[in-house]
């Protein structure tokens, strides 16, 4: 297991909770290394709470035709 450290100037306690779960989110889908040809979403809601990943890709594309 690996450990990620980041450093946050002036972040309380509540933030830091907050990103540590975005970021395990982030992981635990492939959002920030998974996605290749595509995009990763963060969704929060009204209040700004963290409410979940969307992943938008294609897992198969036809290509173009050999002629």
């Amino acid at each position: 297991m690996a450990i990620l450290n980041i450093n946050i100037e002036n972040a309380d306690e509540k933030t830091l909770i907050k990103y540590n779960e975005i970021f395990a989110a982030l992981i635990k889908v492939g959002g920030l290394s998974g996605v290749k040809n595509g995009k990763t979403i963060i969704h929060f809601n009204h209040q700004g709470d963290f409410m979940g990943v969307q992943l938008d890709y294609w897992p198969y594309r036809r290509r173009k035709k050999i002629k």
